[in-house]
């Protein structure tokens, strides 16, 4: 009887085990970190308000001075573009910011060492980090483009021309303007996990996508229409929301073309951000 009793003390005193911390209960985590910074809520209500108000401020012109414009004008008039344009050129300024801060700002608290303590598995944690990111980014940017593209319509209403979704080209404008806003972002990540500074991050950001391709205009014309389609930003946004294929420069890929490019510019920066948050210390 004692022995049994003995054993079952033993048992009983024995240390639980405990499982090696999962990408899922990560991912939980950083969505809750996400969620508790208030400069999330405010860089993606600015992300809202600039797409949509520069839908409402550009279409409500077009509008009130269409009976005044010229024939030719109006028949080189993309309303699709009209509408969404604003989202790519003011969104990717927006969400440089919070893709920068969704990373560095562990940094800058040291709260990075607290996350490598509660999972030591760095490419996990880098990866829960993209993930829950892109999850938010994709989502607003998303509902944003399609927001700003009926709104605009329906100012564009009275005059005519106003562009539906079944309408070659235009669905596929709507949907890359978003992606290419959420792409800004996971750019703006990964040079925040190569740099780990805010500023140095989005003034990389910020240079690589507007400064780069002013400067290279600078080049011989035989140079630039070599480069330009090979470069971050710039000309980008016009070939992706662009629904008519005559206005696109022929120098540049096609819309999805472009978009490939900046893909696969945002990919190296995510590959060289990780590579480098798992050789690093924190």
């Amino acid at each position: 009887m004692a022995a049994v009793t003995t054993s079952r003390a033993g048992t009983g005193a024995a240390p639980a085990q405990h499982r090696p911390a999962g990408l899922k209960g990560t991912l939980r985590s950083e969505l809750t970190k996400i969620r508790s910074v208030r400069s999330t809520y405010w860089s993606l209500v600015v992300l809202v308000l600039a797409g949509i108000a520069w839908s409402v401020a550009f279409c409500a012109g077009e509008a009130a001075h269409w009976s005044h414009m010229a024939p030719q004008d109006k028949a080189g008039f993309d309303a699709a573009q009209a509408s969404i344009v604003g989202l790519a050129l003011l969104g990717q300024l927006v969400i440089v910011v919070l893709g920068t801060l969704c990373i560095t700002s562990e940094y800058s608290t040291g709260m990075i060492r607290t996350s490598l303590t509660v999972m030591p598995r760095r490419p996990v944690l880098f990866a829960a980090k993209a993930a829950v990111f892109a999850a938010i980014a994709l989502a607003v940017a998303f509902v944003t483009s399609f927001a700003a593209f009926f709104i605009g319509q329906a100012l564009l209403s009275g005059t005519h021309a106003g562009a539906t979704l079944s309408q070659p080209n235009v669905l596929r404008a709507v949907i890359v303007a978003a992606l290419y806003v959420a792409l800004c972002g996971l750019f703006s990540f990964g040079l925040g996990a190569i740099l780990r500074s805010t500023a140095g991050a989005m003034a990389a950001a910020y240079g690589l996508l507007f400064l780069v391709p002013q400067l290279a205009k600078a080049l011989p014309s035989t140079w630039y229409a070599d480069v330009v389609r090979w470069l971050p930003g710039g000309d980008v946004v016009n070939g992706i929301t662009s629904t008519r294929t005559s206005s696109l420069s022929p120098d540049m890929f096609p819309a999805w073309g472009e978009f490939a490019v900046f893909g696969a510019y945002t990919a190296v920066a995510l590959v060289a951000g990780a590579m480098l948050f798992r050789r690093r210390d924190a």
